[in-house]
């Protein structure tokens, strides 16, 4: 490692270009970054002292001639954004004579063979966009595309560009000023360049997860090899998923898809997040793949992004212009919000790609997991969540060929909240209940527009809703109400599905009396809403009519199928750890459900030992700490007894009903505790038939 201090522009010198590696992030600096510099080189001018600027710490390329290239280990948001005040500097100067300084002290080479080569080589992402901005034609934001201009590089030169522009000081003093910046230099001869970058990140460079699993796959190989994979497979990557957010969120998606699981690890029930997906990524490779096997990884990677592309879409997807499958996706991750839906929604893609059913199978898988969202959003179960996502898969990767029949008993197979709920509860939740408080955002609209046309939703964008009872009452609404003995109406019944039409959105006019909205809704090109007009009084009474006649209707378009249409169970059947444990003294347990899994269970006894089979599985060491505290501490023993646990590692069974649910009780929350886990949440319990009911809070109101 050899270290030298220079002036910034003797290291940007005429026989040197700097490289940014493939593993480097983009060129991403914030404004707060950009003020900061801006500051800087003001306090020069200013002041007239010189200023350090940092390290530059870099590699030369092996068989470095008198043009050397340095690939830049750290610095490069630096030497960036110098670049691009150097180029607003060009732009906005007058002078020909100082124009070319500029323009060969920091942007291009003006002499030998790489005359008019720019001193900087950004990553692929970041390259067009700043070719453009270094071109020697005067700077014109018509030359650049949309894309482009969200792009940092094209951000930033235009933010220093209006700093310039309006500060009092020429483009001369702002050059003077950049030249008196300096820097350490770090030229890495033997060490590992790998080593030293995944040093200086951990000690504060902002590199994102995607950042970091991009470079653990390429910073092994020879500069050469990255490059090659590089562009081949992550920069296509990118590319596919603009903007950068995309990426992280398909990595995560992509790995629940692979592994069937939203745990970091099999032995851990920590959920994948932002902060520990690059540890449960690199976790991935070395269970799945060989040291030398990233690009077999980065293929794959890059064939599931393209089928994550295809569910990518925004205010601006031409519905008309999609595929009957797309219509489908657009439906369910757009219009639905099922953010979710896209782990299982790739696995299904990767199967159909290899011909394990037709299109039209593939199409009745999506409106089943359609009909789960939105009757899981109108009884407030939890829909399409990671973990269900994980156990689906697990599922129905068990079958070499899926039918309809295998799918529906994967997506059905939850319990409680878990559930795929039936046809009367859903029902009774679209009838009895305020549907805005269940139905958030645009999702009422959807439900209602797809009880006139469903599927088609080229005129979506068009019609909006219109409460018929409005939401403020104006006088005529007070007076009608009253006549009709039923004021009350308006506080109970306002958000509920009878109440909610569709009308244009040239059409809209709430506040009229309800005589004058008839005369409109006989007109209205909505058929739920012309038939409102057939009503010669608008009541409690008319809603509850019109709401249960479209609950009829959407049993119909959110469909169940009938042999997995059950009746849930009801909710004082249902034994949770928020229950009153002396209640059930006498009680035997049918079954124990942990995480949406059911298992058959004889005695209470049972559920303690498979519980504490299961948190010990997933996690040994914090179960272990979990045991030690006080209140369970004197049920477990080094020395043998009646239950095993592990090696050197016993439980003491045999507890009445109350203590076995009370040290389940404890259990679970010492290990959520410990692991910032939900299990406790996620355990219940059914009774046998002959067991007395207890009281027990409404888990499904």
């Amino acid at each position: 490692m050899d270290a030298k201090k220079f002036w910034l522009h003797e290291f940007i010198s005429e026989k040197r270009t700097f490289v940014i590696p493939v593993y480097q992030r983009n060129y991403d600096w914030k404004v707060e970054n950009c003020e900061q510099l801006f500051g800087d080189i003001v306090h020069i001018i200013e002041n007239k002292k010189p200023h350090f600027i940092g390290t530059f710490v870099y590699q030369e390329t092996v068989g470095a001639d008198i043009f050397r290239e340095l690939i830049i280990i750290d610095g490069q948001q630096r030497i960036t954004s110098i670049i691009l005040i150097a180029k607003v500097l060009y732009d906005l100067e007058d002078d020909d004579d100082l124009r070319e300084d500029i323009r060969s002290t920091f942007i291009k080479h003006s002499r030998g063979e790489l005359k008019g080569k720019c001193k900087l080589r950004p990553t692929e992402y970041d390259n067009a966009t700043f070719d453009k901005l270094m071109s020697d034609a005067a700077f014109d934001e018509k030359n650049f595309a949309a894309q482009e201009k969200s792009s940092a590089m094209y951000g930033n030169y235009c933010f220093f560009r209006k700093k310039i522009s309006d500060s009092n000081f020429k483009p001369k003093d702002f050059f003077n000023a950049i030249c008196k910046l300096n820097v350490v230099s770090i030229l890495l001869e033997d060490e590992n360049p790998q080593e030293i970058f995944e040093s200086l990140n951990s000690t504060g460079l902002d590199l994102s997860p995607a950042d970091l699993i991009r470079n653990s796959l390429l910073m092994p190989l020879d500069y050469a090899r990255q490059e090659e994979l590089y562009k081949t497979y992550w920069l296509k990557i990118e590319d596919l998923l603009r903007p950068s957010d995309n990426v992280e969120n398909f990595i995560k998606q992509y790995l629940i898809a692979k592994r069937k699981s939203n745990a970091v690890m099999e032995t851990q029930k920590q959920q994948l997040n932002k902060r520990n997906l690059y540890d449960a990524f690199k976790k991935y490779f070395a269970a799945n793949f060989s040291d030398d096997a990233a690009e077999t990884c980065l293929a794959d990677m890059l064939r599931y992004a393209k089928f994550f592309r295809r569910l990518i879409f925004n205010d601006d997807t031409e519905f008309d212009k999609l595929s009957a499958l797309d219509k489908k996706f657009y439906e369910l991750v757009y219009l639905l919000d099922a953010a979710n839906a896209p782990i299982v929604l790739m696995y299904l893609t990767d199967r159909y790609d290899r011909k394990h059913f037709d299109e039209a199978t593939f199409i009745k898988f999506v409106d089943a997991l359609i009909s789960l969202v939105v009757r899981a959003k109108v009884c407030k179960h939890n829909g399409i969540t990671q973990q269900f996502a994980g156990n689906v898969l697990a599922r129905l990767d068990k079958a070499a060929t899926l039918t309809e029949k295998i799918f529906w008993q994967a997506v059905t197979f939850g319990r409680g909240e878990y559930s795929f709920p039936n046809d009367a509860d859903f029902q009774r939740e679209l009838v009895g209940n305020k549907l805005s408080d269940r139905l958030k955002g645009n999702a009422c609209k959807y439900l209602l527009y797809s009880l006139e046309r469903a599927g088609d939703f080229a005129a979506y964008s068009e019609a909006v809703i219109e409460y018929i009872l409005p939401q403020r009452l104006n006088d005529w609404w007070k007076n009608y109400l009253r006549m009709k003995n039923d004021s009350a109406a308006h506080e109970i019944w306002l958000h509920n599905l009878g109440n909610m039409t569709l009308v244009d959105k040239s059409d809209k006019s709430s506040g009229d009396s309800f005589d004058k909205k008839k005369n409109r809704y006989a007109q209205s090109k909505f058929s739920c809403t012309r038939a409102v007009s057939i009503f010669s009084d608008w009541t409690s009474k008319q809603i509850q009519i019109r709401a249960k006649k479209l609950a009829a209707e959407a049993v119909k378009i959110w469909t169940l199928p009938e042999e997995f249409n059950t009746p849930s169970l009801p909710a004082d059947e249902i034994v949770t750890l928020d229950s009153d444990f002396a209640a059930l003294k006498n009680s035997k347990p049918a079954t124990l459900t942990i995480s949406g899994t059911e298992i058959k269970i004889q005695h209470w006894n049972h559920i303690v030992r498979e519980v504490v089979r299961q948190l010990y599985a997933l996690d040994p060491y914090n179960f272990r700490r979990a045991v030690q505290m006080e209140n369970v501490r004197k049920k477990f023993s080094v020395e043998p007894t009646d239950f095993k646990i592990d090696d050197d590692f016993y439980m003491k069974t045999g507890f009445d009903t109350g203590t076995c649910l009370k040290t389940i009780d404890m259990l679970a929350g010492n290990f959520d505790r410990l692991c910032g886990t939900n299990f406790k949440e996620e355990i219940y319990f059914t009774l046998k038939p002959d067991t007395p009911q207890i009281e027990q809070p409404n888990l499904f109101a």
